[in-house]
């Protein structure tokens, strides 16, 4: 193989020119042109490389503080910064299944609610000042705090990170905040389906109720206190439980007195001992399971089963290898047959998994267009079967190999990444040589101990396969993936109550209720609403035009500015810079959610199957009182509806709208009712959260039952 120099008028100008002044200080001889180079000719094969030297790992120094506080030590002089990571023997599978989020609420709010010194406010200002960080989490199976600064602050940041650890308050306010993110986080869970095929994917392995799989539920949200948290921290955050790596430009002894200073009165109750994570009970079992998703044209396709070793398992590194030869990137078997030769993939993977502390599990998963779903399962699923079929060949095994090998030393390229390995291995009672282990069994690996493990661990024959997509576009029935013509049908709706205790309405508080409901209906028109088919409203809303145009049964188009989105009853799309994108599928929902709560469209509805009501007698709200009627429409949240007692028209309403930041209680008051053919309708909304006014919204124009154009709820776009 040969090597040229390239000639100069293919350089980037710049270096052109760079060029150009350099060799103008000795001429090129005349027989050549001024815009050559010279160039040789040589065999890479031919080139020679020095040897790499040996390459020897920084031996952090290891203190042990009275209290059984762990700490490991690394100078490093490079940079004029402090570095600290603490690592806490906690996590989500320890936090009460009535309460879960309760965890990951508490990993936010020990950093963004104060210490008991600094209110949250003063904390983050002092850091800003200097450019320093602390921030906390705490994860399934452990917690992590992180403080960075600059060395000339760290008698600054040192001792607010000792308090974050030792002493958070918990101020009410984030708290609330945090579960306010944590709500709206689940109101959006279904919204991506890898997220959704993930998530559903370990509650088949793992059991819904297993701690490892397990999801906060709005209900197990809004059970979370303030108090909660505190008792969290009392019952983990113990110096026995805590490992703290510490890492930049120090002095070793220096430091050692300052921890001392922060953690050395640091105590734990006595008899406390570290926490013991469950062990899965999973058991493997085939089965084919499919979550129905409209607004997608490929689906998303996991299979795999629970796994059986641990890291520290003899038959690890040849398990690594398997992966390697299986998913190992461009040159594994999946990539190679199911997305190179095939095409059935935009992306296909897979990996057998193994904690330091429990089995992990084994997934291959593939990303394929809809028409292609059942073949593409059926691609991944021979590839692993034939890794227990066939042995890999001397270049699978020597690429997967060197694929490991290679990138072993980039497990050294960073102070942090060392002190976090060495922390992981003290925490789970691993040696710190272990690393150094695993690749020695690697480089010791065969292509019979590959297919050795293979045959042990794989079992495709037993693994759950989740399909979620859209049906609709699917070439062959799922039911060709199955033994017996089973799918199961999995329900991911996002639960409103715990399971069970849904308290069902008595049929006289129901039709109390409906009563109510009739009377107010009466109020505002009676049977006027029966000739209800459509309506179109401009609102001014915060200084905006805002037009809605509603039509039974359930379509809707709101107009705001530069934004439209449109719903026909199936799917919902928005329009917004000339862009126009389908909205998941979730997003539909809360479009019913909101036509159930306009009075007009549920006066007209009161006779409909799904509409459930409850009569709450007489409830004062701010000095005044009112009929109360609970409303559980068929779609959206419950509401509650209060009736002026003596008209019993309409005058307010409470629910929870979702915002940014999740759901929040929200309050509507209506005023200056107008008739319209017959109907009163509220023409002044004013909007309250948390006591504070957030909108006012008033008609400007009202026409009903108006001959509407054939594509007012379409985008009128070549994707409809």
């Amino acid at each position: 193989m040969l090597i040229r120099f390239f000639r100069a008028s293919f350089l980037p100008a710049g270096l052109a020119l760079l060029l150009a002044g350099l060799f103008a200080v000795a001429p090129a001889p005349a027989q050549e042109r001024p815009d050559e180079i010279r160039t040789a000719d040589y065999d890479i094969q031919d080139l020679t490389y020095p040897d790499l030297r040996d390459f020897e790992a920084p031996e952090p120094e290891r203190l042990t503080l009275d209290n059984g506080l762990t700490i490991l030590l690394l100078e490093d002089h490079e940079l004029p910064q402090v570095n600290a990571v603490a690592r806490i023997g906690t996590g989500s599978v320890y936090e009460p299944a009535e309460k879960r989020g309760l965890a990951s609420i508490m990993g936010s709010v020990m950093r963004s609610g104060g210490t008991e010194s600094m209110t949250p406010d003063s904390l983050n200002q002092t850091l800003e000042n200097i450019g320093a960080t602390v921030e906390t989490s705490i994860g399934a199976t452990s917690g992590s705090a992180f403080m960075s600064t600059l060395s000339d602050h760290v008698d600054t940041v040192l001792p607010i990170f000792a308090e974050v650890l030792r002493q958070p308050a918990f101020a009410e306010a984030k708290v609330q905040q945090a579960k306010s993110q944590q709500t709206s986080s689940i109101s959006r869970r279904n919204d991506n389906a890898r997220s959704i095929a993930f998530r559903e994917f370990d509650q088949l392995v793992y059991g819904e109720d297993s701690p490892y799989a397990r999801i906060p539920e709005y209900y197990t949200v809004e059970r979370i206190t303030r108090q909660d948290l505190a008792n969290f921290h009392d019952q983990h955050f113990h110096p026995s439980n805590v490992i703290l790596s510490v890492w930049g430009d120090f002095d070793t002894d220096t430091m050692k007195q300052k921890l001392r200073q922060q953690f050395g009165d640091w105590t734990a109750p006595d008899g406390f001992e570290p926490p013991t994570p469950p062990q899965p009970t999973a058991s493997r079992e085939y089965s084919v399971n499919f979550v129905q998703k409209d607004d997608v044209n490929q689906s998303t396709i996991l299979m795999g089963h629970p796994g059986r070793l641990t890291r520290d398992d003899p038959d690890y590194p040849a398990v690594t290898i398997m992966n390697e030869v299986l998913s190992g990137g461009f040159s594994g078997r999946l990539f190679q047959n199911v997305r190179r030769e095939k095409g059935l993939a935009y992306s296909v993977f897979g990996n057998y998994t193994a904690n330091y502390n429990r089995p992990g599990r084994f997934f291959a998963g593939i990303f394929s267009k809809s028409a292609t779903t059942v073949e593409a399962t059926n691609a991944v699923m021979h590839e692993v079967e034939r890794m227990r079929q066939e042995a890999p060949t001397d270049e699978e095994l020597g690429l997967a190999k060197d694929s490991y090998l290679n990138s072993f030393v980039f497990n050294f390229d960073t102070k942090r990444e060392i002190l976090s390995r060495l922390m992981t291995y003290e925490y789970y009672d691993y040696p710190s040589d272990f690393l150094q282990q695993t690749k020695s069994g690697i480089e010791k690996v065969t292509a019979g101990d590959v297919q050795r493990v293979a045959k042990k661990y794989l079992y495709p024959e037993q693994a759950h396969i989740l399909i979620v997509g859209n049906r609709t576009q699917f070439s062959d029935s799922l039911s060709a993936l199955t033994k017996d013509g089973t799918v199961n049908e999995l329900d991911i709706s996002i639960p409103k109550s715990p399971p069970g205790e849904e308290q069902a309405v008595s049929a006289e508080a129901n039709q109390a209720g409906l009563s109510a409901l009739k009377q107010a209906r009466a109020a505002l028109g009676g049977d006027a609403f029966d000739s209800f088919q459509n309506m179109r409203v401009v609102t001014k809303q915060r200084g905006r035009t805002v037009t809605l145009v509603v039509a039974l049964p359930n379509k809707l188009r709101v107009e705001r500015g530069p934004m439209t989105i449109v719903s026909n009853g199936e799917t919902a799309k928005m329009k917004r810079g000339g862009q126009t994108r389908t909205l998941p599928s979730s997003v539909q929902g809360r479009f019913e959610g909101q036509l159930w709560r306009d009075l007009t469209y549920l006066m007209t509805h009161l006779d409909h199957d799904g509409l459930t009501v409850q009569d709450q007698g007489s409830q004062t709200v701010e000095g005044t009182t009112y009929r109360a009627v609970k409303v559980m429409p068929p779609a959206g949240r419950a509401y509650t509806l209060y009736l002026e007692p003596e008209s019993m028209r309409p005058a307010r309403m409470s629910y929870q709208a979702q915002t940014r930041q999740g759901p929040k209680a929200t309050s509507s008051v209506y005023s200056n009712f107008k008739t319209v053919k017959g109907m009163a309708i509220p023409h002044k909304t004013v909007t309250y959260q948390g006591g504070n006014k957030v909108a006012t919204s008033r008609i400007q124009k009202i026409s009903l039952n108006v001959d509407l154009e054939t594509d007012v709820f379409t985008m009128g776009d070549s994707s409809e």
